[in-house]
Order: C-alpha cells, then sequence, then structure tokens
C-alpha cells in the first residue's frame, strides 16, 4: 500500500474516535444556571452501551493510528531526514504517546460516566453517585494529565514548529490543524449548544494527518 494510503489511515481512526468522543461525551454532563443543579452541572443517566462501544472504538483507532503514525513517521525521516531536528523529535514522541493515549483516554474516561450509573443505581442521589466518580477521576486524572501533555500538546508545538520553520512542504494557513486548535474550536462550538465539543480533539489530529497524507507524500 502507498504511503499516502497509509497515512490517511490515521484519518479513518480518528473518524472512529470522534464517533466514540460523541458517544461519551454528548449528554453526560453539561453546565446549568438551574439552581437544582449539583455544582451547577446537569448529571445525566447515560445508557452503559455507548461506553462500551466507545471504549472499543478506542482500541480500534489505536491500532489504526499506529499503523498511520509509523508510515508517517518513516516519511518525515526518509524523505524530509528531520531525524535531527528537535521539533521533530517532539512530534515523534507524540505520536508514539498516542498510539497508547488514544485507547487509554477512551478507557480511563469512560469508567467515570459508569460509576456515576452505578452509584445513581444504588443510592439514587446526585451527590453520593458524583463523589464516586470524583473519587475514580482522582486515581487517573496525574496519566490523563501526562498523556495530554505528551500527546496534544507535544504534537501541536511540533507542528506549528515544522510549518513556521518550513521543515515540511506544508503551507502556513495549515498551521491550525493541530489538536490543541481543535479543542479551541470545540470551546467556540460549546456556546451553540452544550457537548459539541466531544470529538473536535480528535478533529485536530484528522485533519493535521489528512494535510500529511496529501503534502507530504509523493504519490
Amino acid at each position: 500500500m502507498r504511503s499516502k494510503r497509509r497515512i490517511l489511515f490515521g484519518c479513518y481512526a480518528m473518524v472512529l474516535a470522534i464517533v466514540g468522543d460523541y458517544l461519551l461525551g454528548f449528554g453526560t454532563i453539561g453546565t446549568s444556571s438551574d439552581p437544582d443543579a449539583y455544582m451547577g452541572i446537569d448529571w445525566n443517566v447515560v445508557p452503559d452501551w455507548r461506553y462500551a462501544v466507545s471504549s472499543i472504538l478506542g482500541f480500534l483507532c489505536a491500532a489504526m493510528f499506529a499503523y498511520a503514525a509509523t508510515e508517517l513517521l518513516r516519511v518525515m525521516e526518509e524523505d524530509y531526514k528531520l531525524q535531527s531536528y528537535m521539533l521533530y523529535k517532539i512530534f515523534k514522541v507524540a505520536n508514539w504517546s498516542g498510539i497508547l493515549y488514544f485507547a487509554f483516554i477512551h478507557i480511563g474516561i469512560c469508567m467515570l460516566p459508569v460509576v456515576f450509573n452505578a452509584g445513581m443505581e444504588a443510592t439514587g442521589d446526585i451527590p453520593t453517585a458524583v463523589a464516586m466518580t470524583i473519587r475514580v477521576l482522582k486515581s487517573i486524572a496525574v496519566p490523563m494529565a501526562i498523556g495530554f501533555i505528551a500527546c496534544d500538546l507535544f504534537v501541536t508545538i511540533g507542528w506549528i514548529g515544522m510549518v513556521v520553520k518550513g521543515l515540511i512542504p506544508v503551507k502556513k494557513v495549515f498551521l491550525v490543524c493541530c489538536p490543541i486548535c481543535g479543542i479551541i474550536f470545540g470551546q467556540l462550538l460549546n456556546l451553540i449548544a452544550e457537548g459539541l465539543d466531544s470529538g473536535t480533539e480528535s478533529f485536530g489530529w484528522l485533519i493535521m494527518y489528512l494535510v500529511c497524507a496529501i503534502y507530504l507524500t509523493k504519490e
């Protein structure tokens, strides 16, 4: 299979991730001005099957992304000789981190609403269910934060730096095609409706890999 098609598997992987993100996040919680909302948030019980499917999609995404990432890094090293550049090394670390992080993030976060659902089923009390959820969150918060830095933040720094410095033949307008810019875009979508930001981080990865497939391959 040609390099372009292999790298495009990163886009297909992110389509799965976007679906998984919406299954996980849309309608689960949302800010509320209702005086009865606990901690200013609407807490909703959502069917557990959504989180099970999201977890499966996370694993499939990670496998497909690994296939695409190894090809993209090979192209960058063999065709563009980027091995010695620090920006590329940061980009490379982020992509390798993503192979693990995309599976973990779905599994880790999917645990939280399932714990909330279990708490609501057992007690019927939102504060108790939320306390249970927060306790689980504390146990996975550190690896989630490290994963975000090593994956989304590093790849954004590496990508923007390589585009601005002209290390790869990509137009500077495409420097916004990265995960952090996707997250910022998602926050703007939240102004329209709560939960629309689900999937925008993955969308940032999708368009970055699409740009790479178009501009970095020679077919």
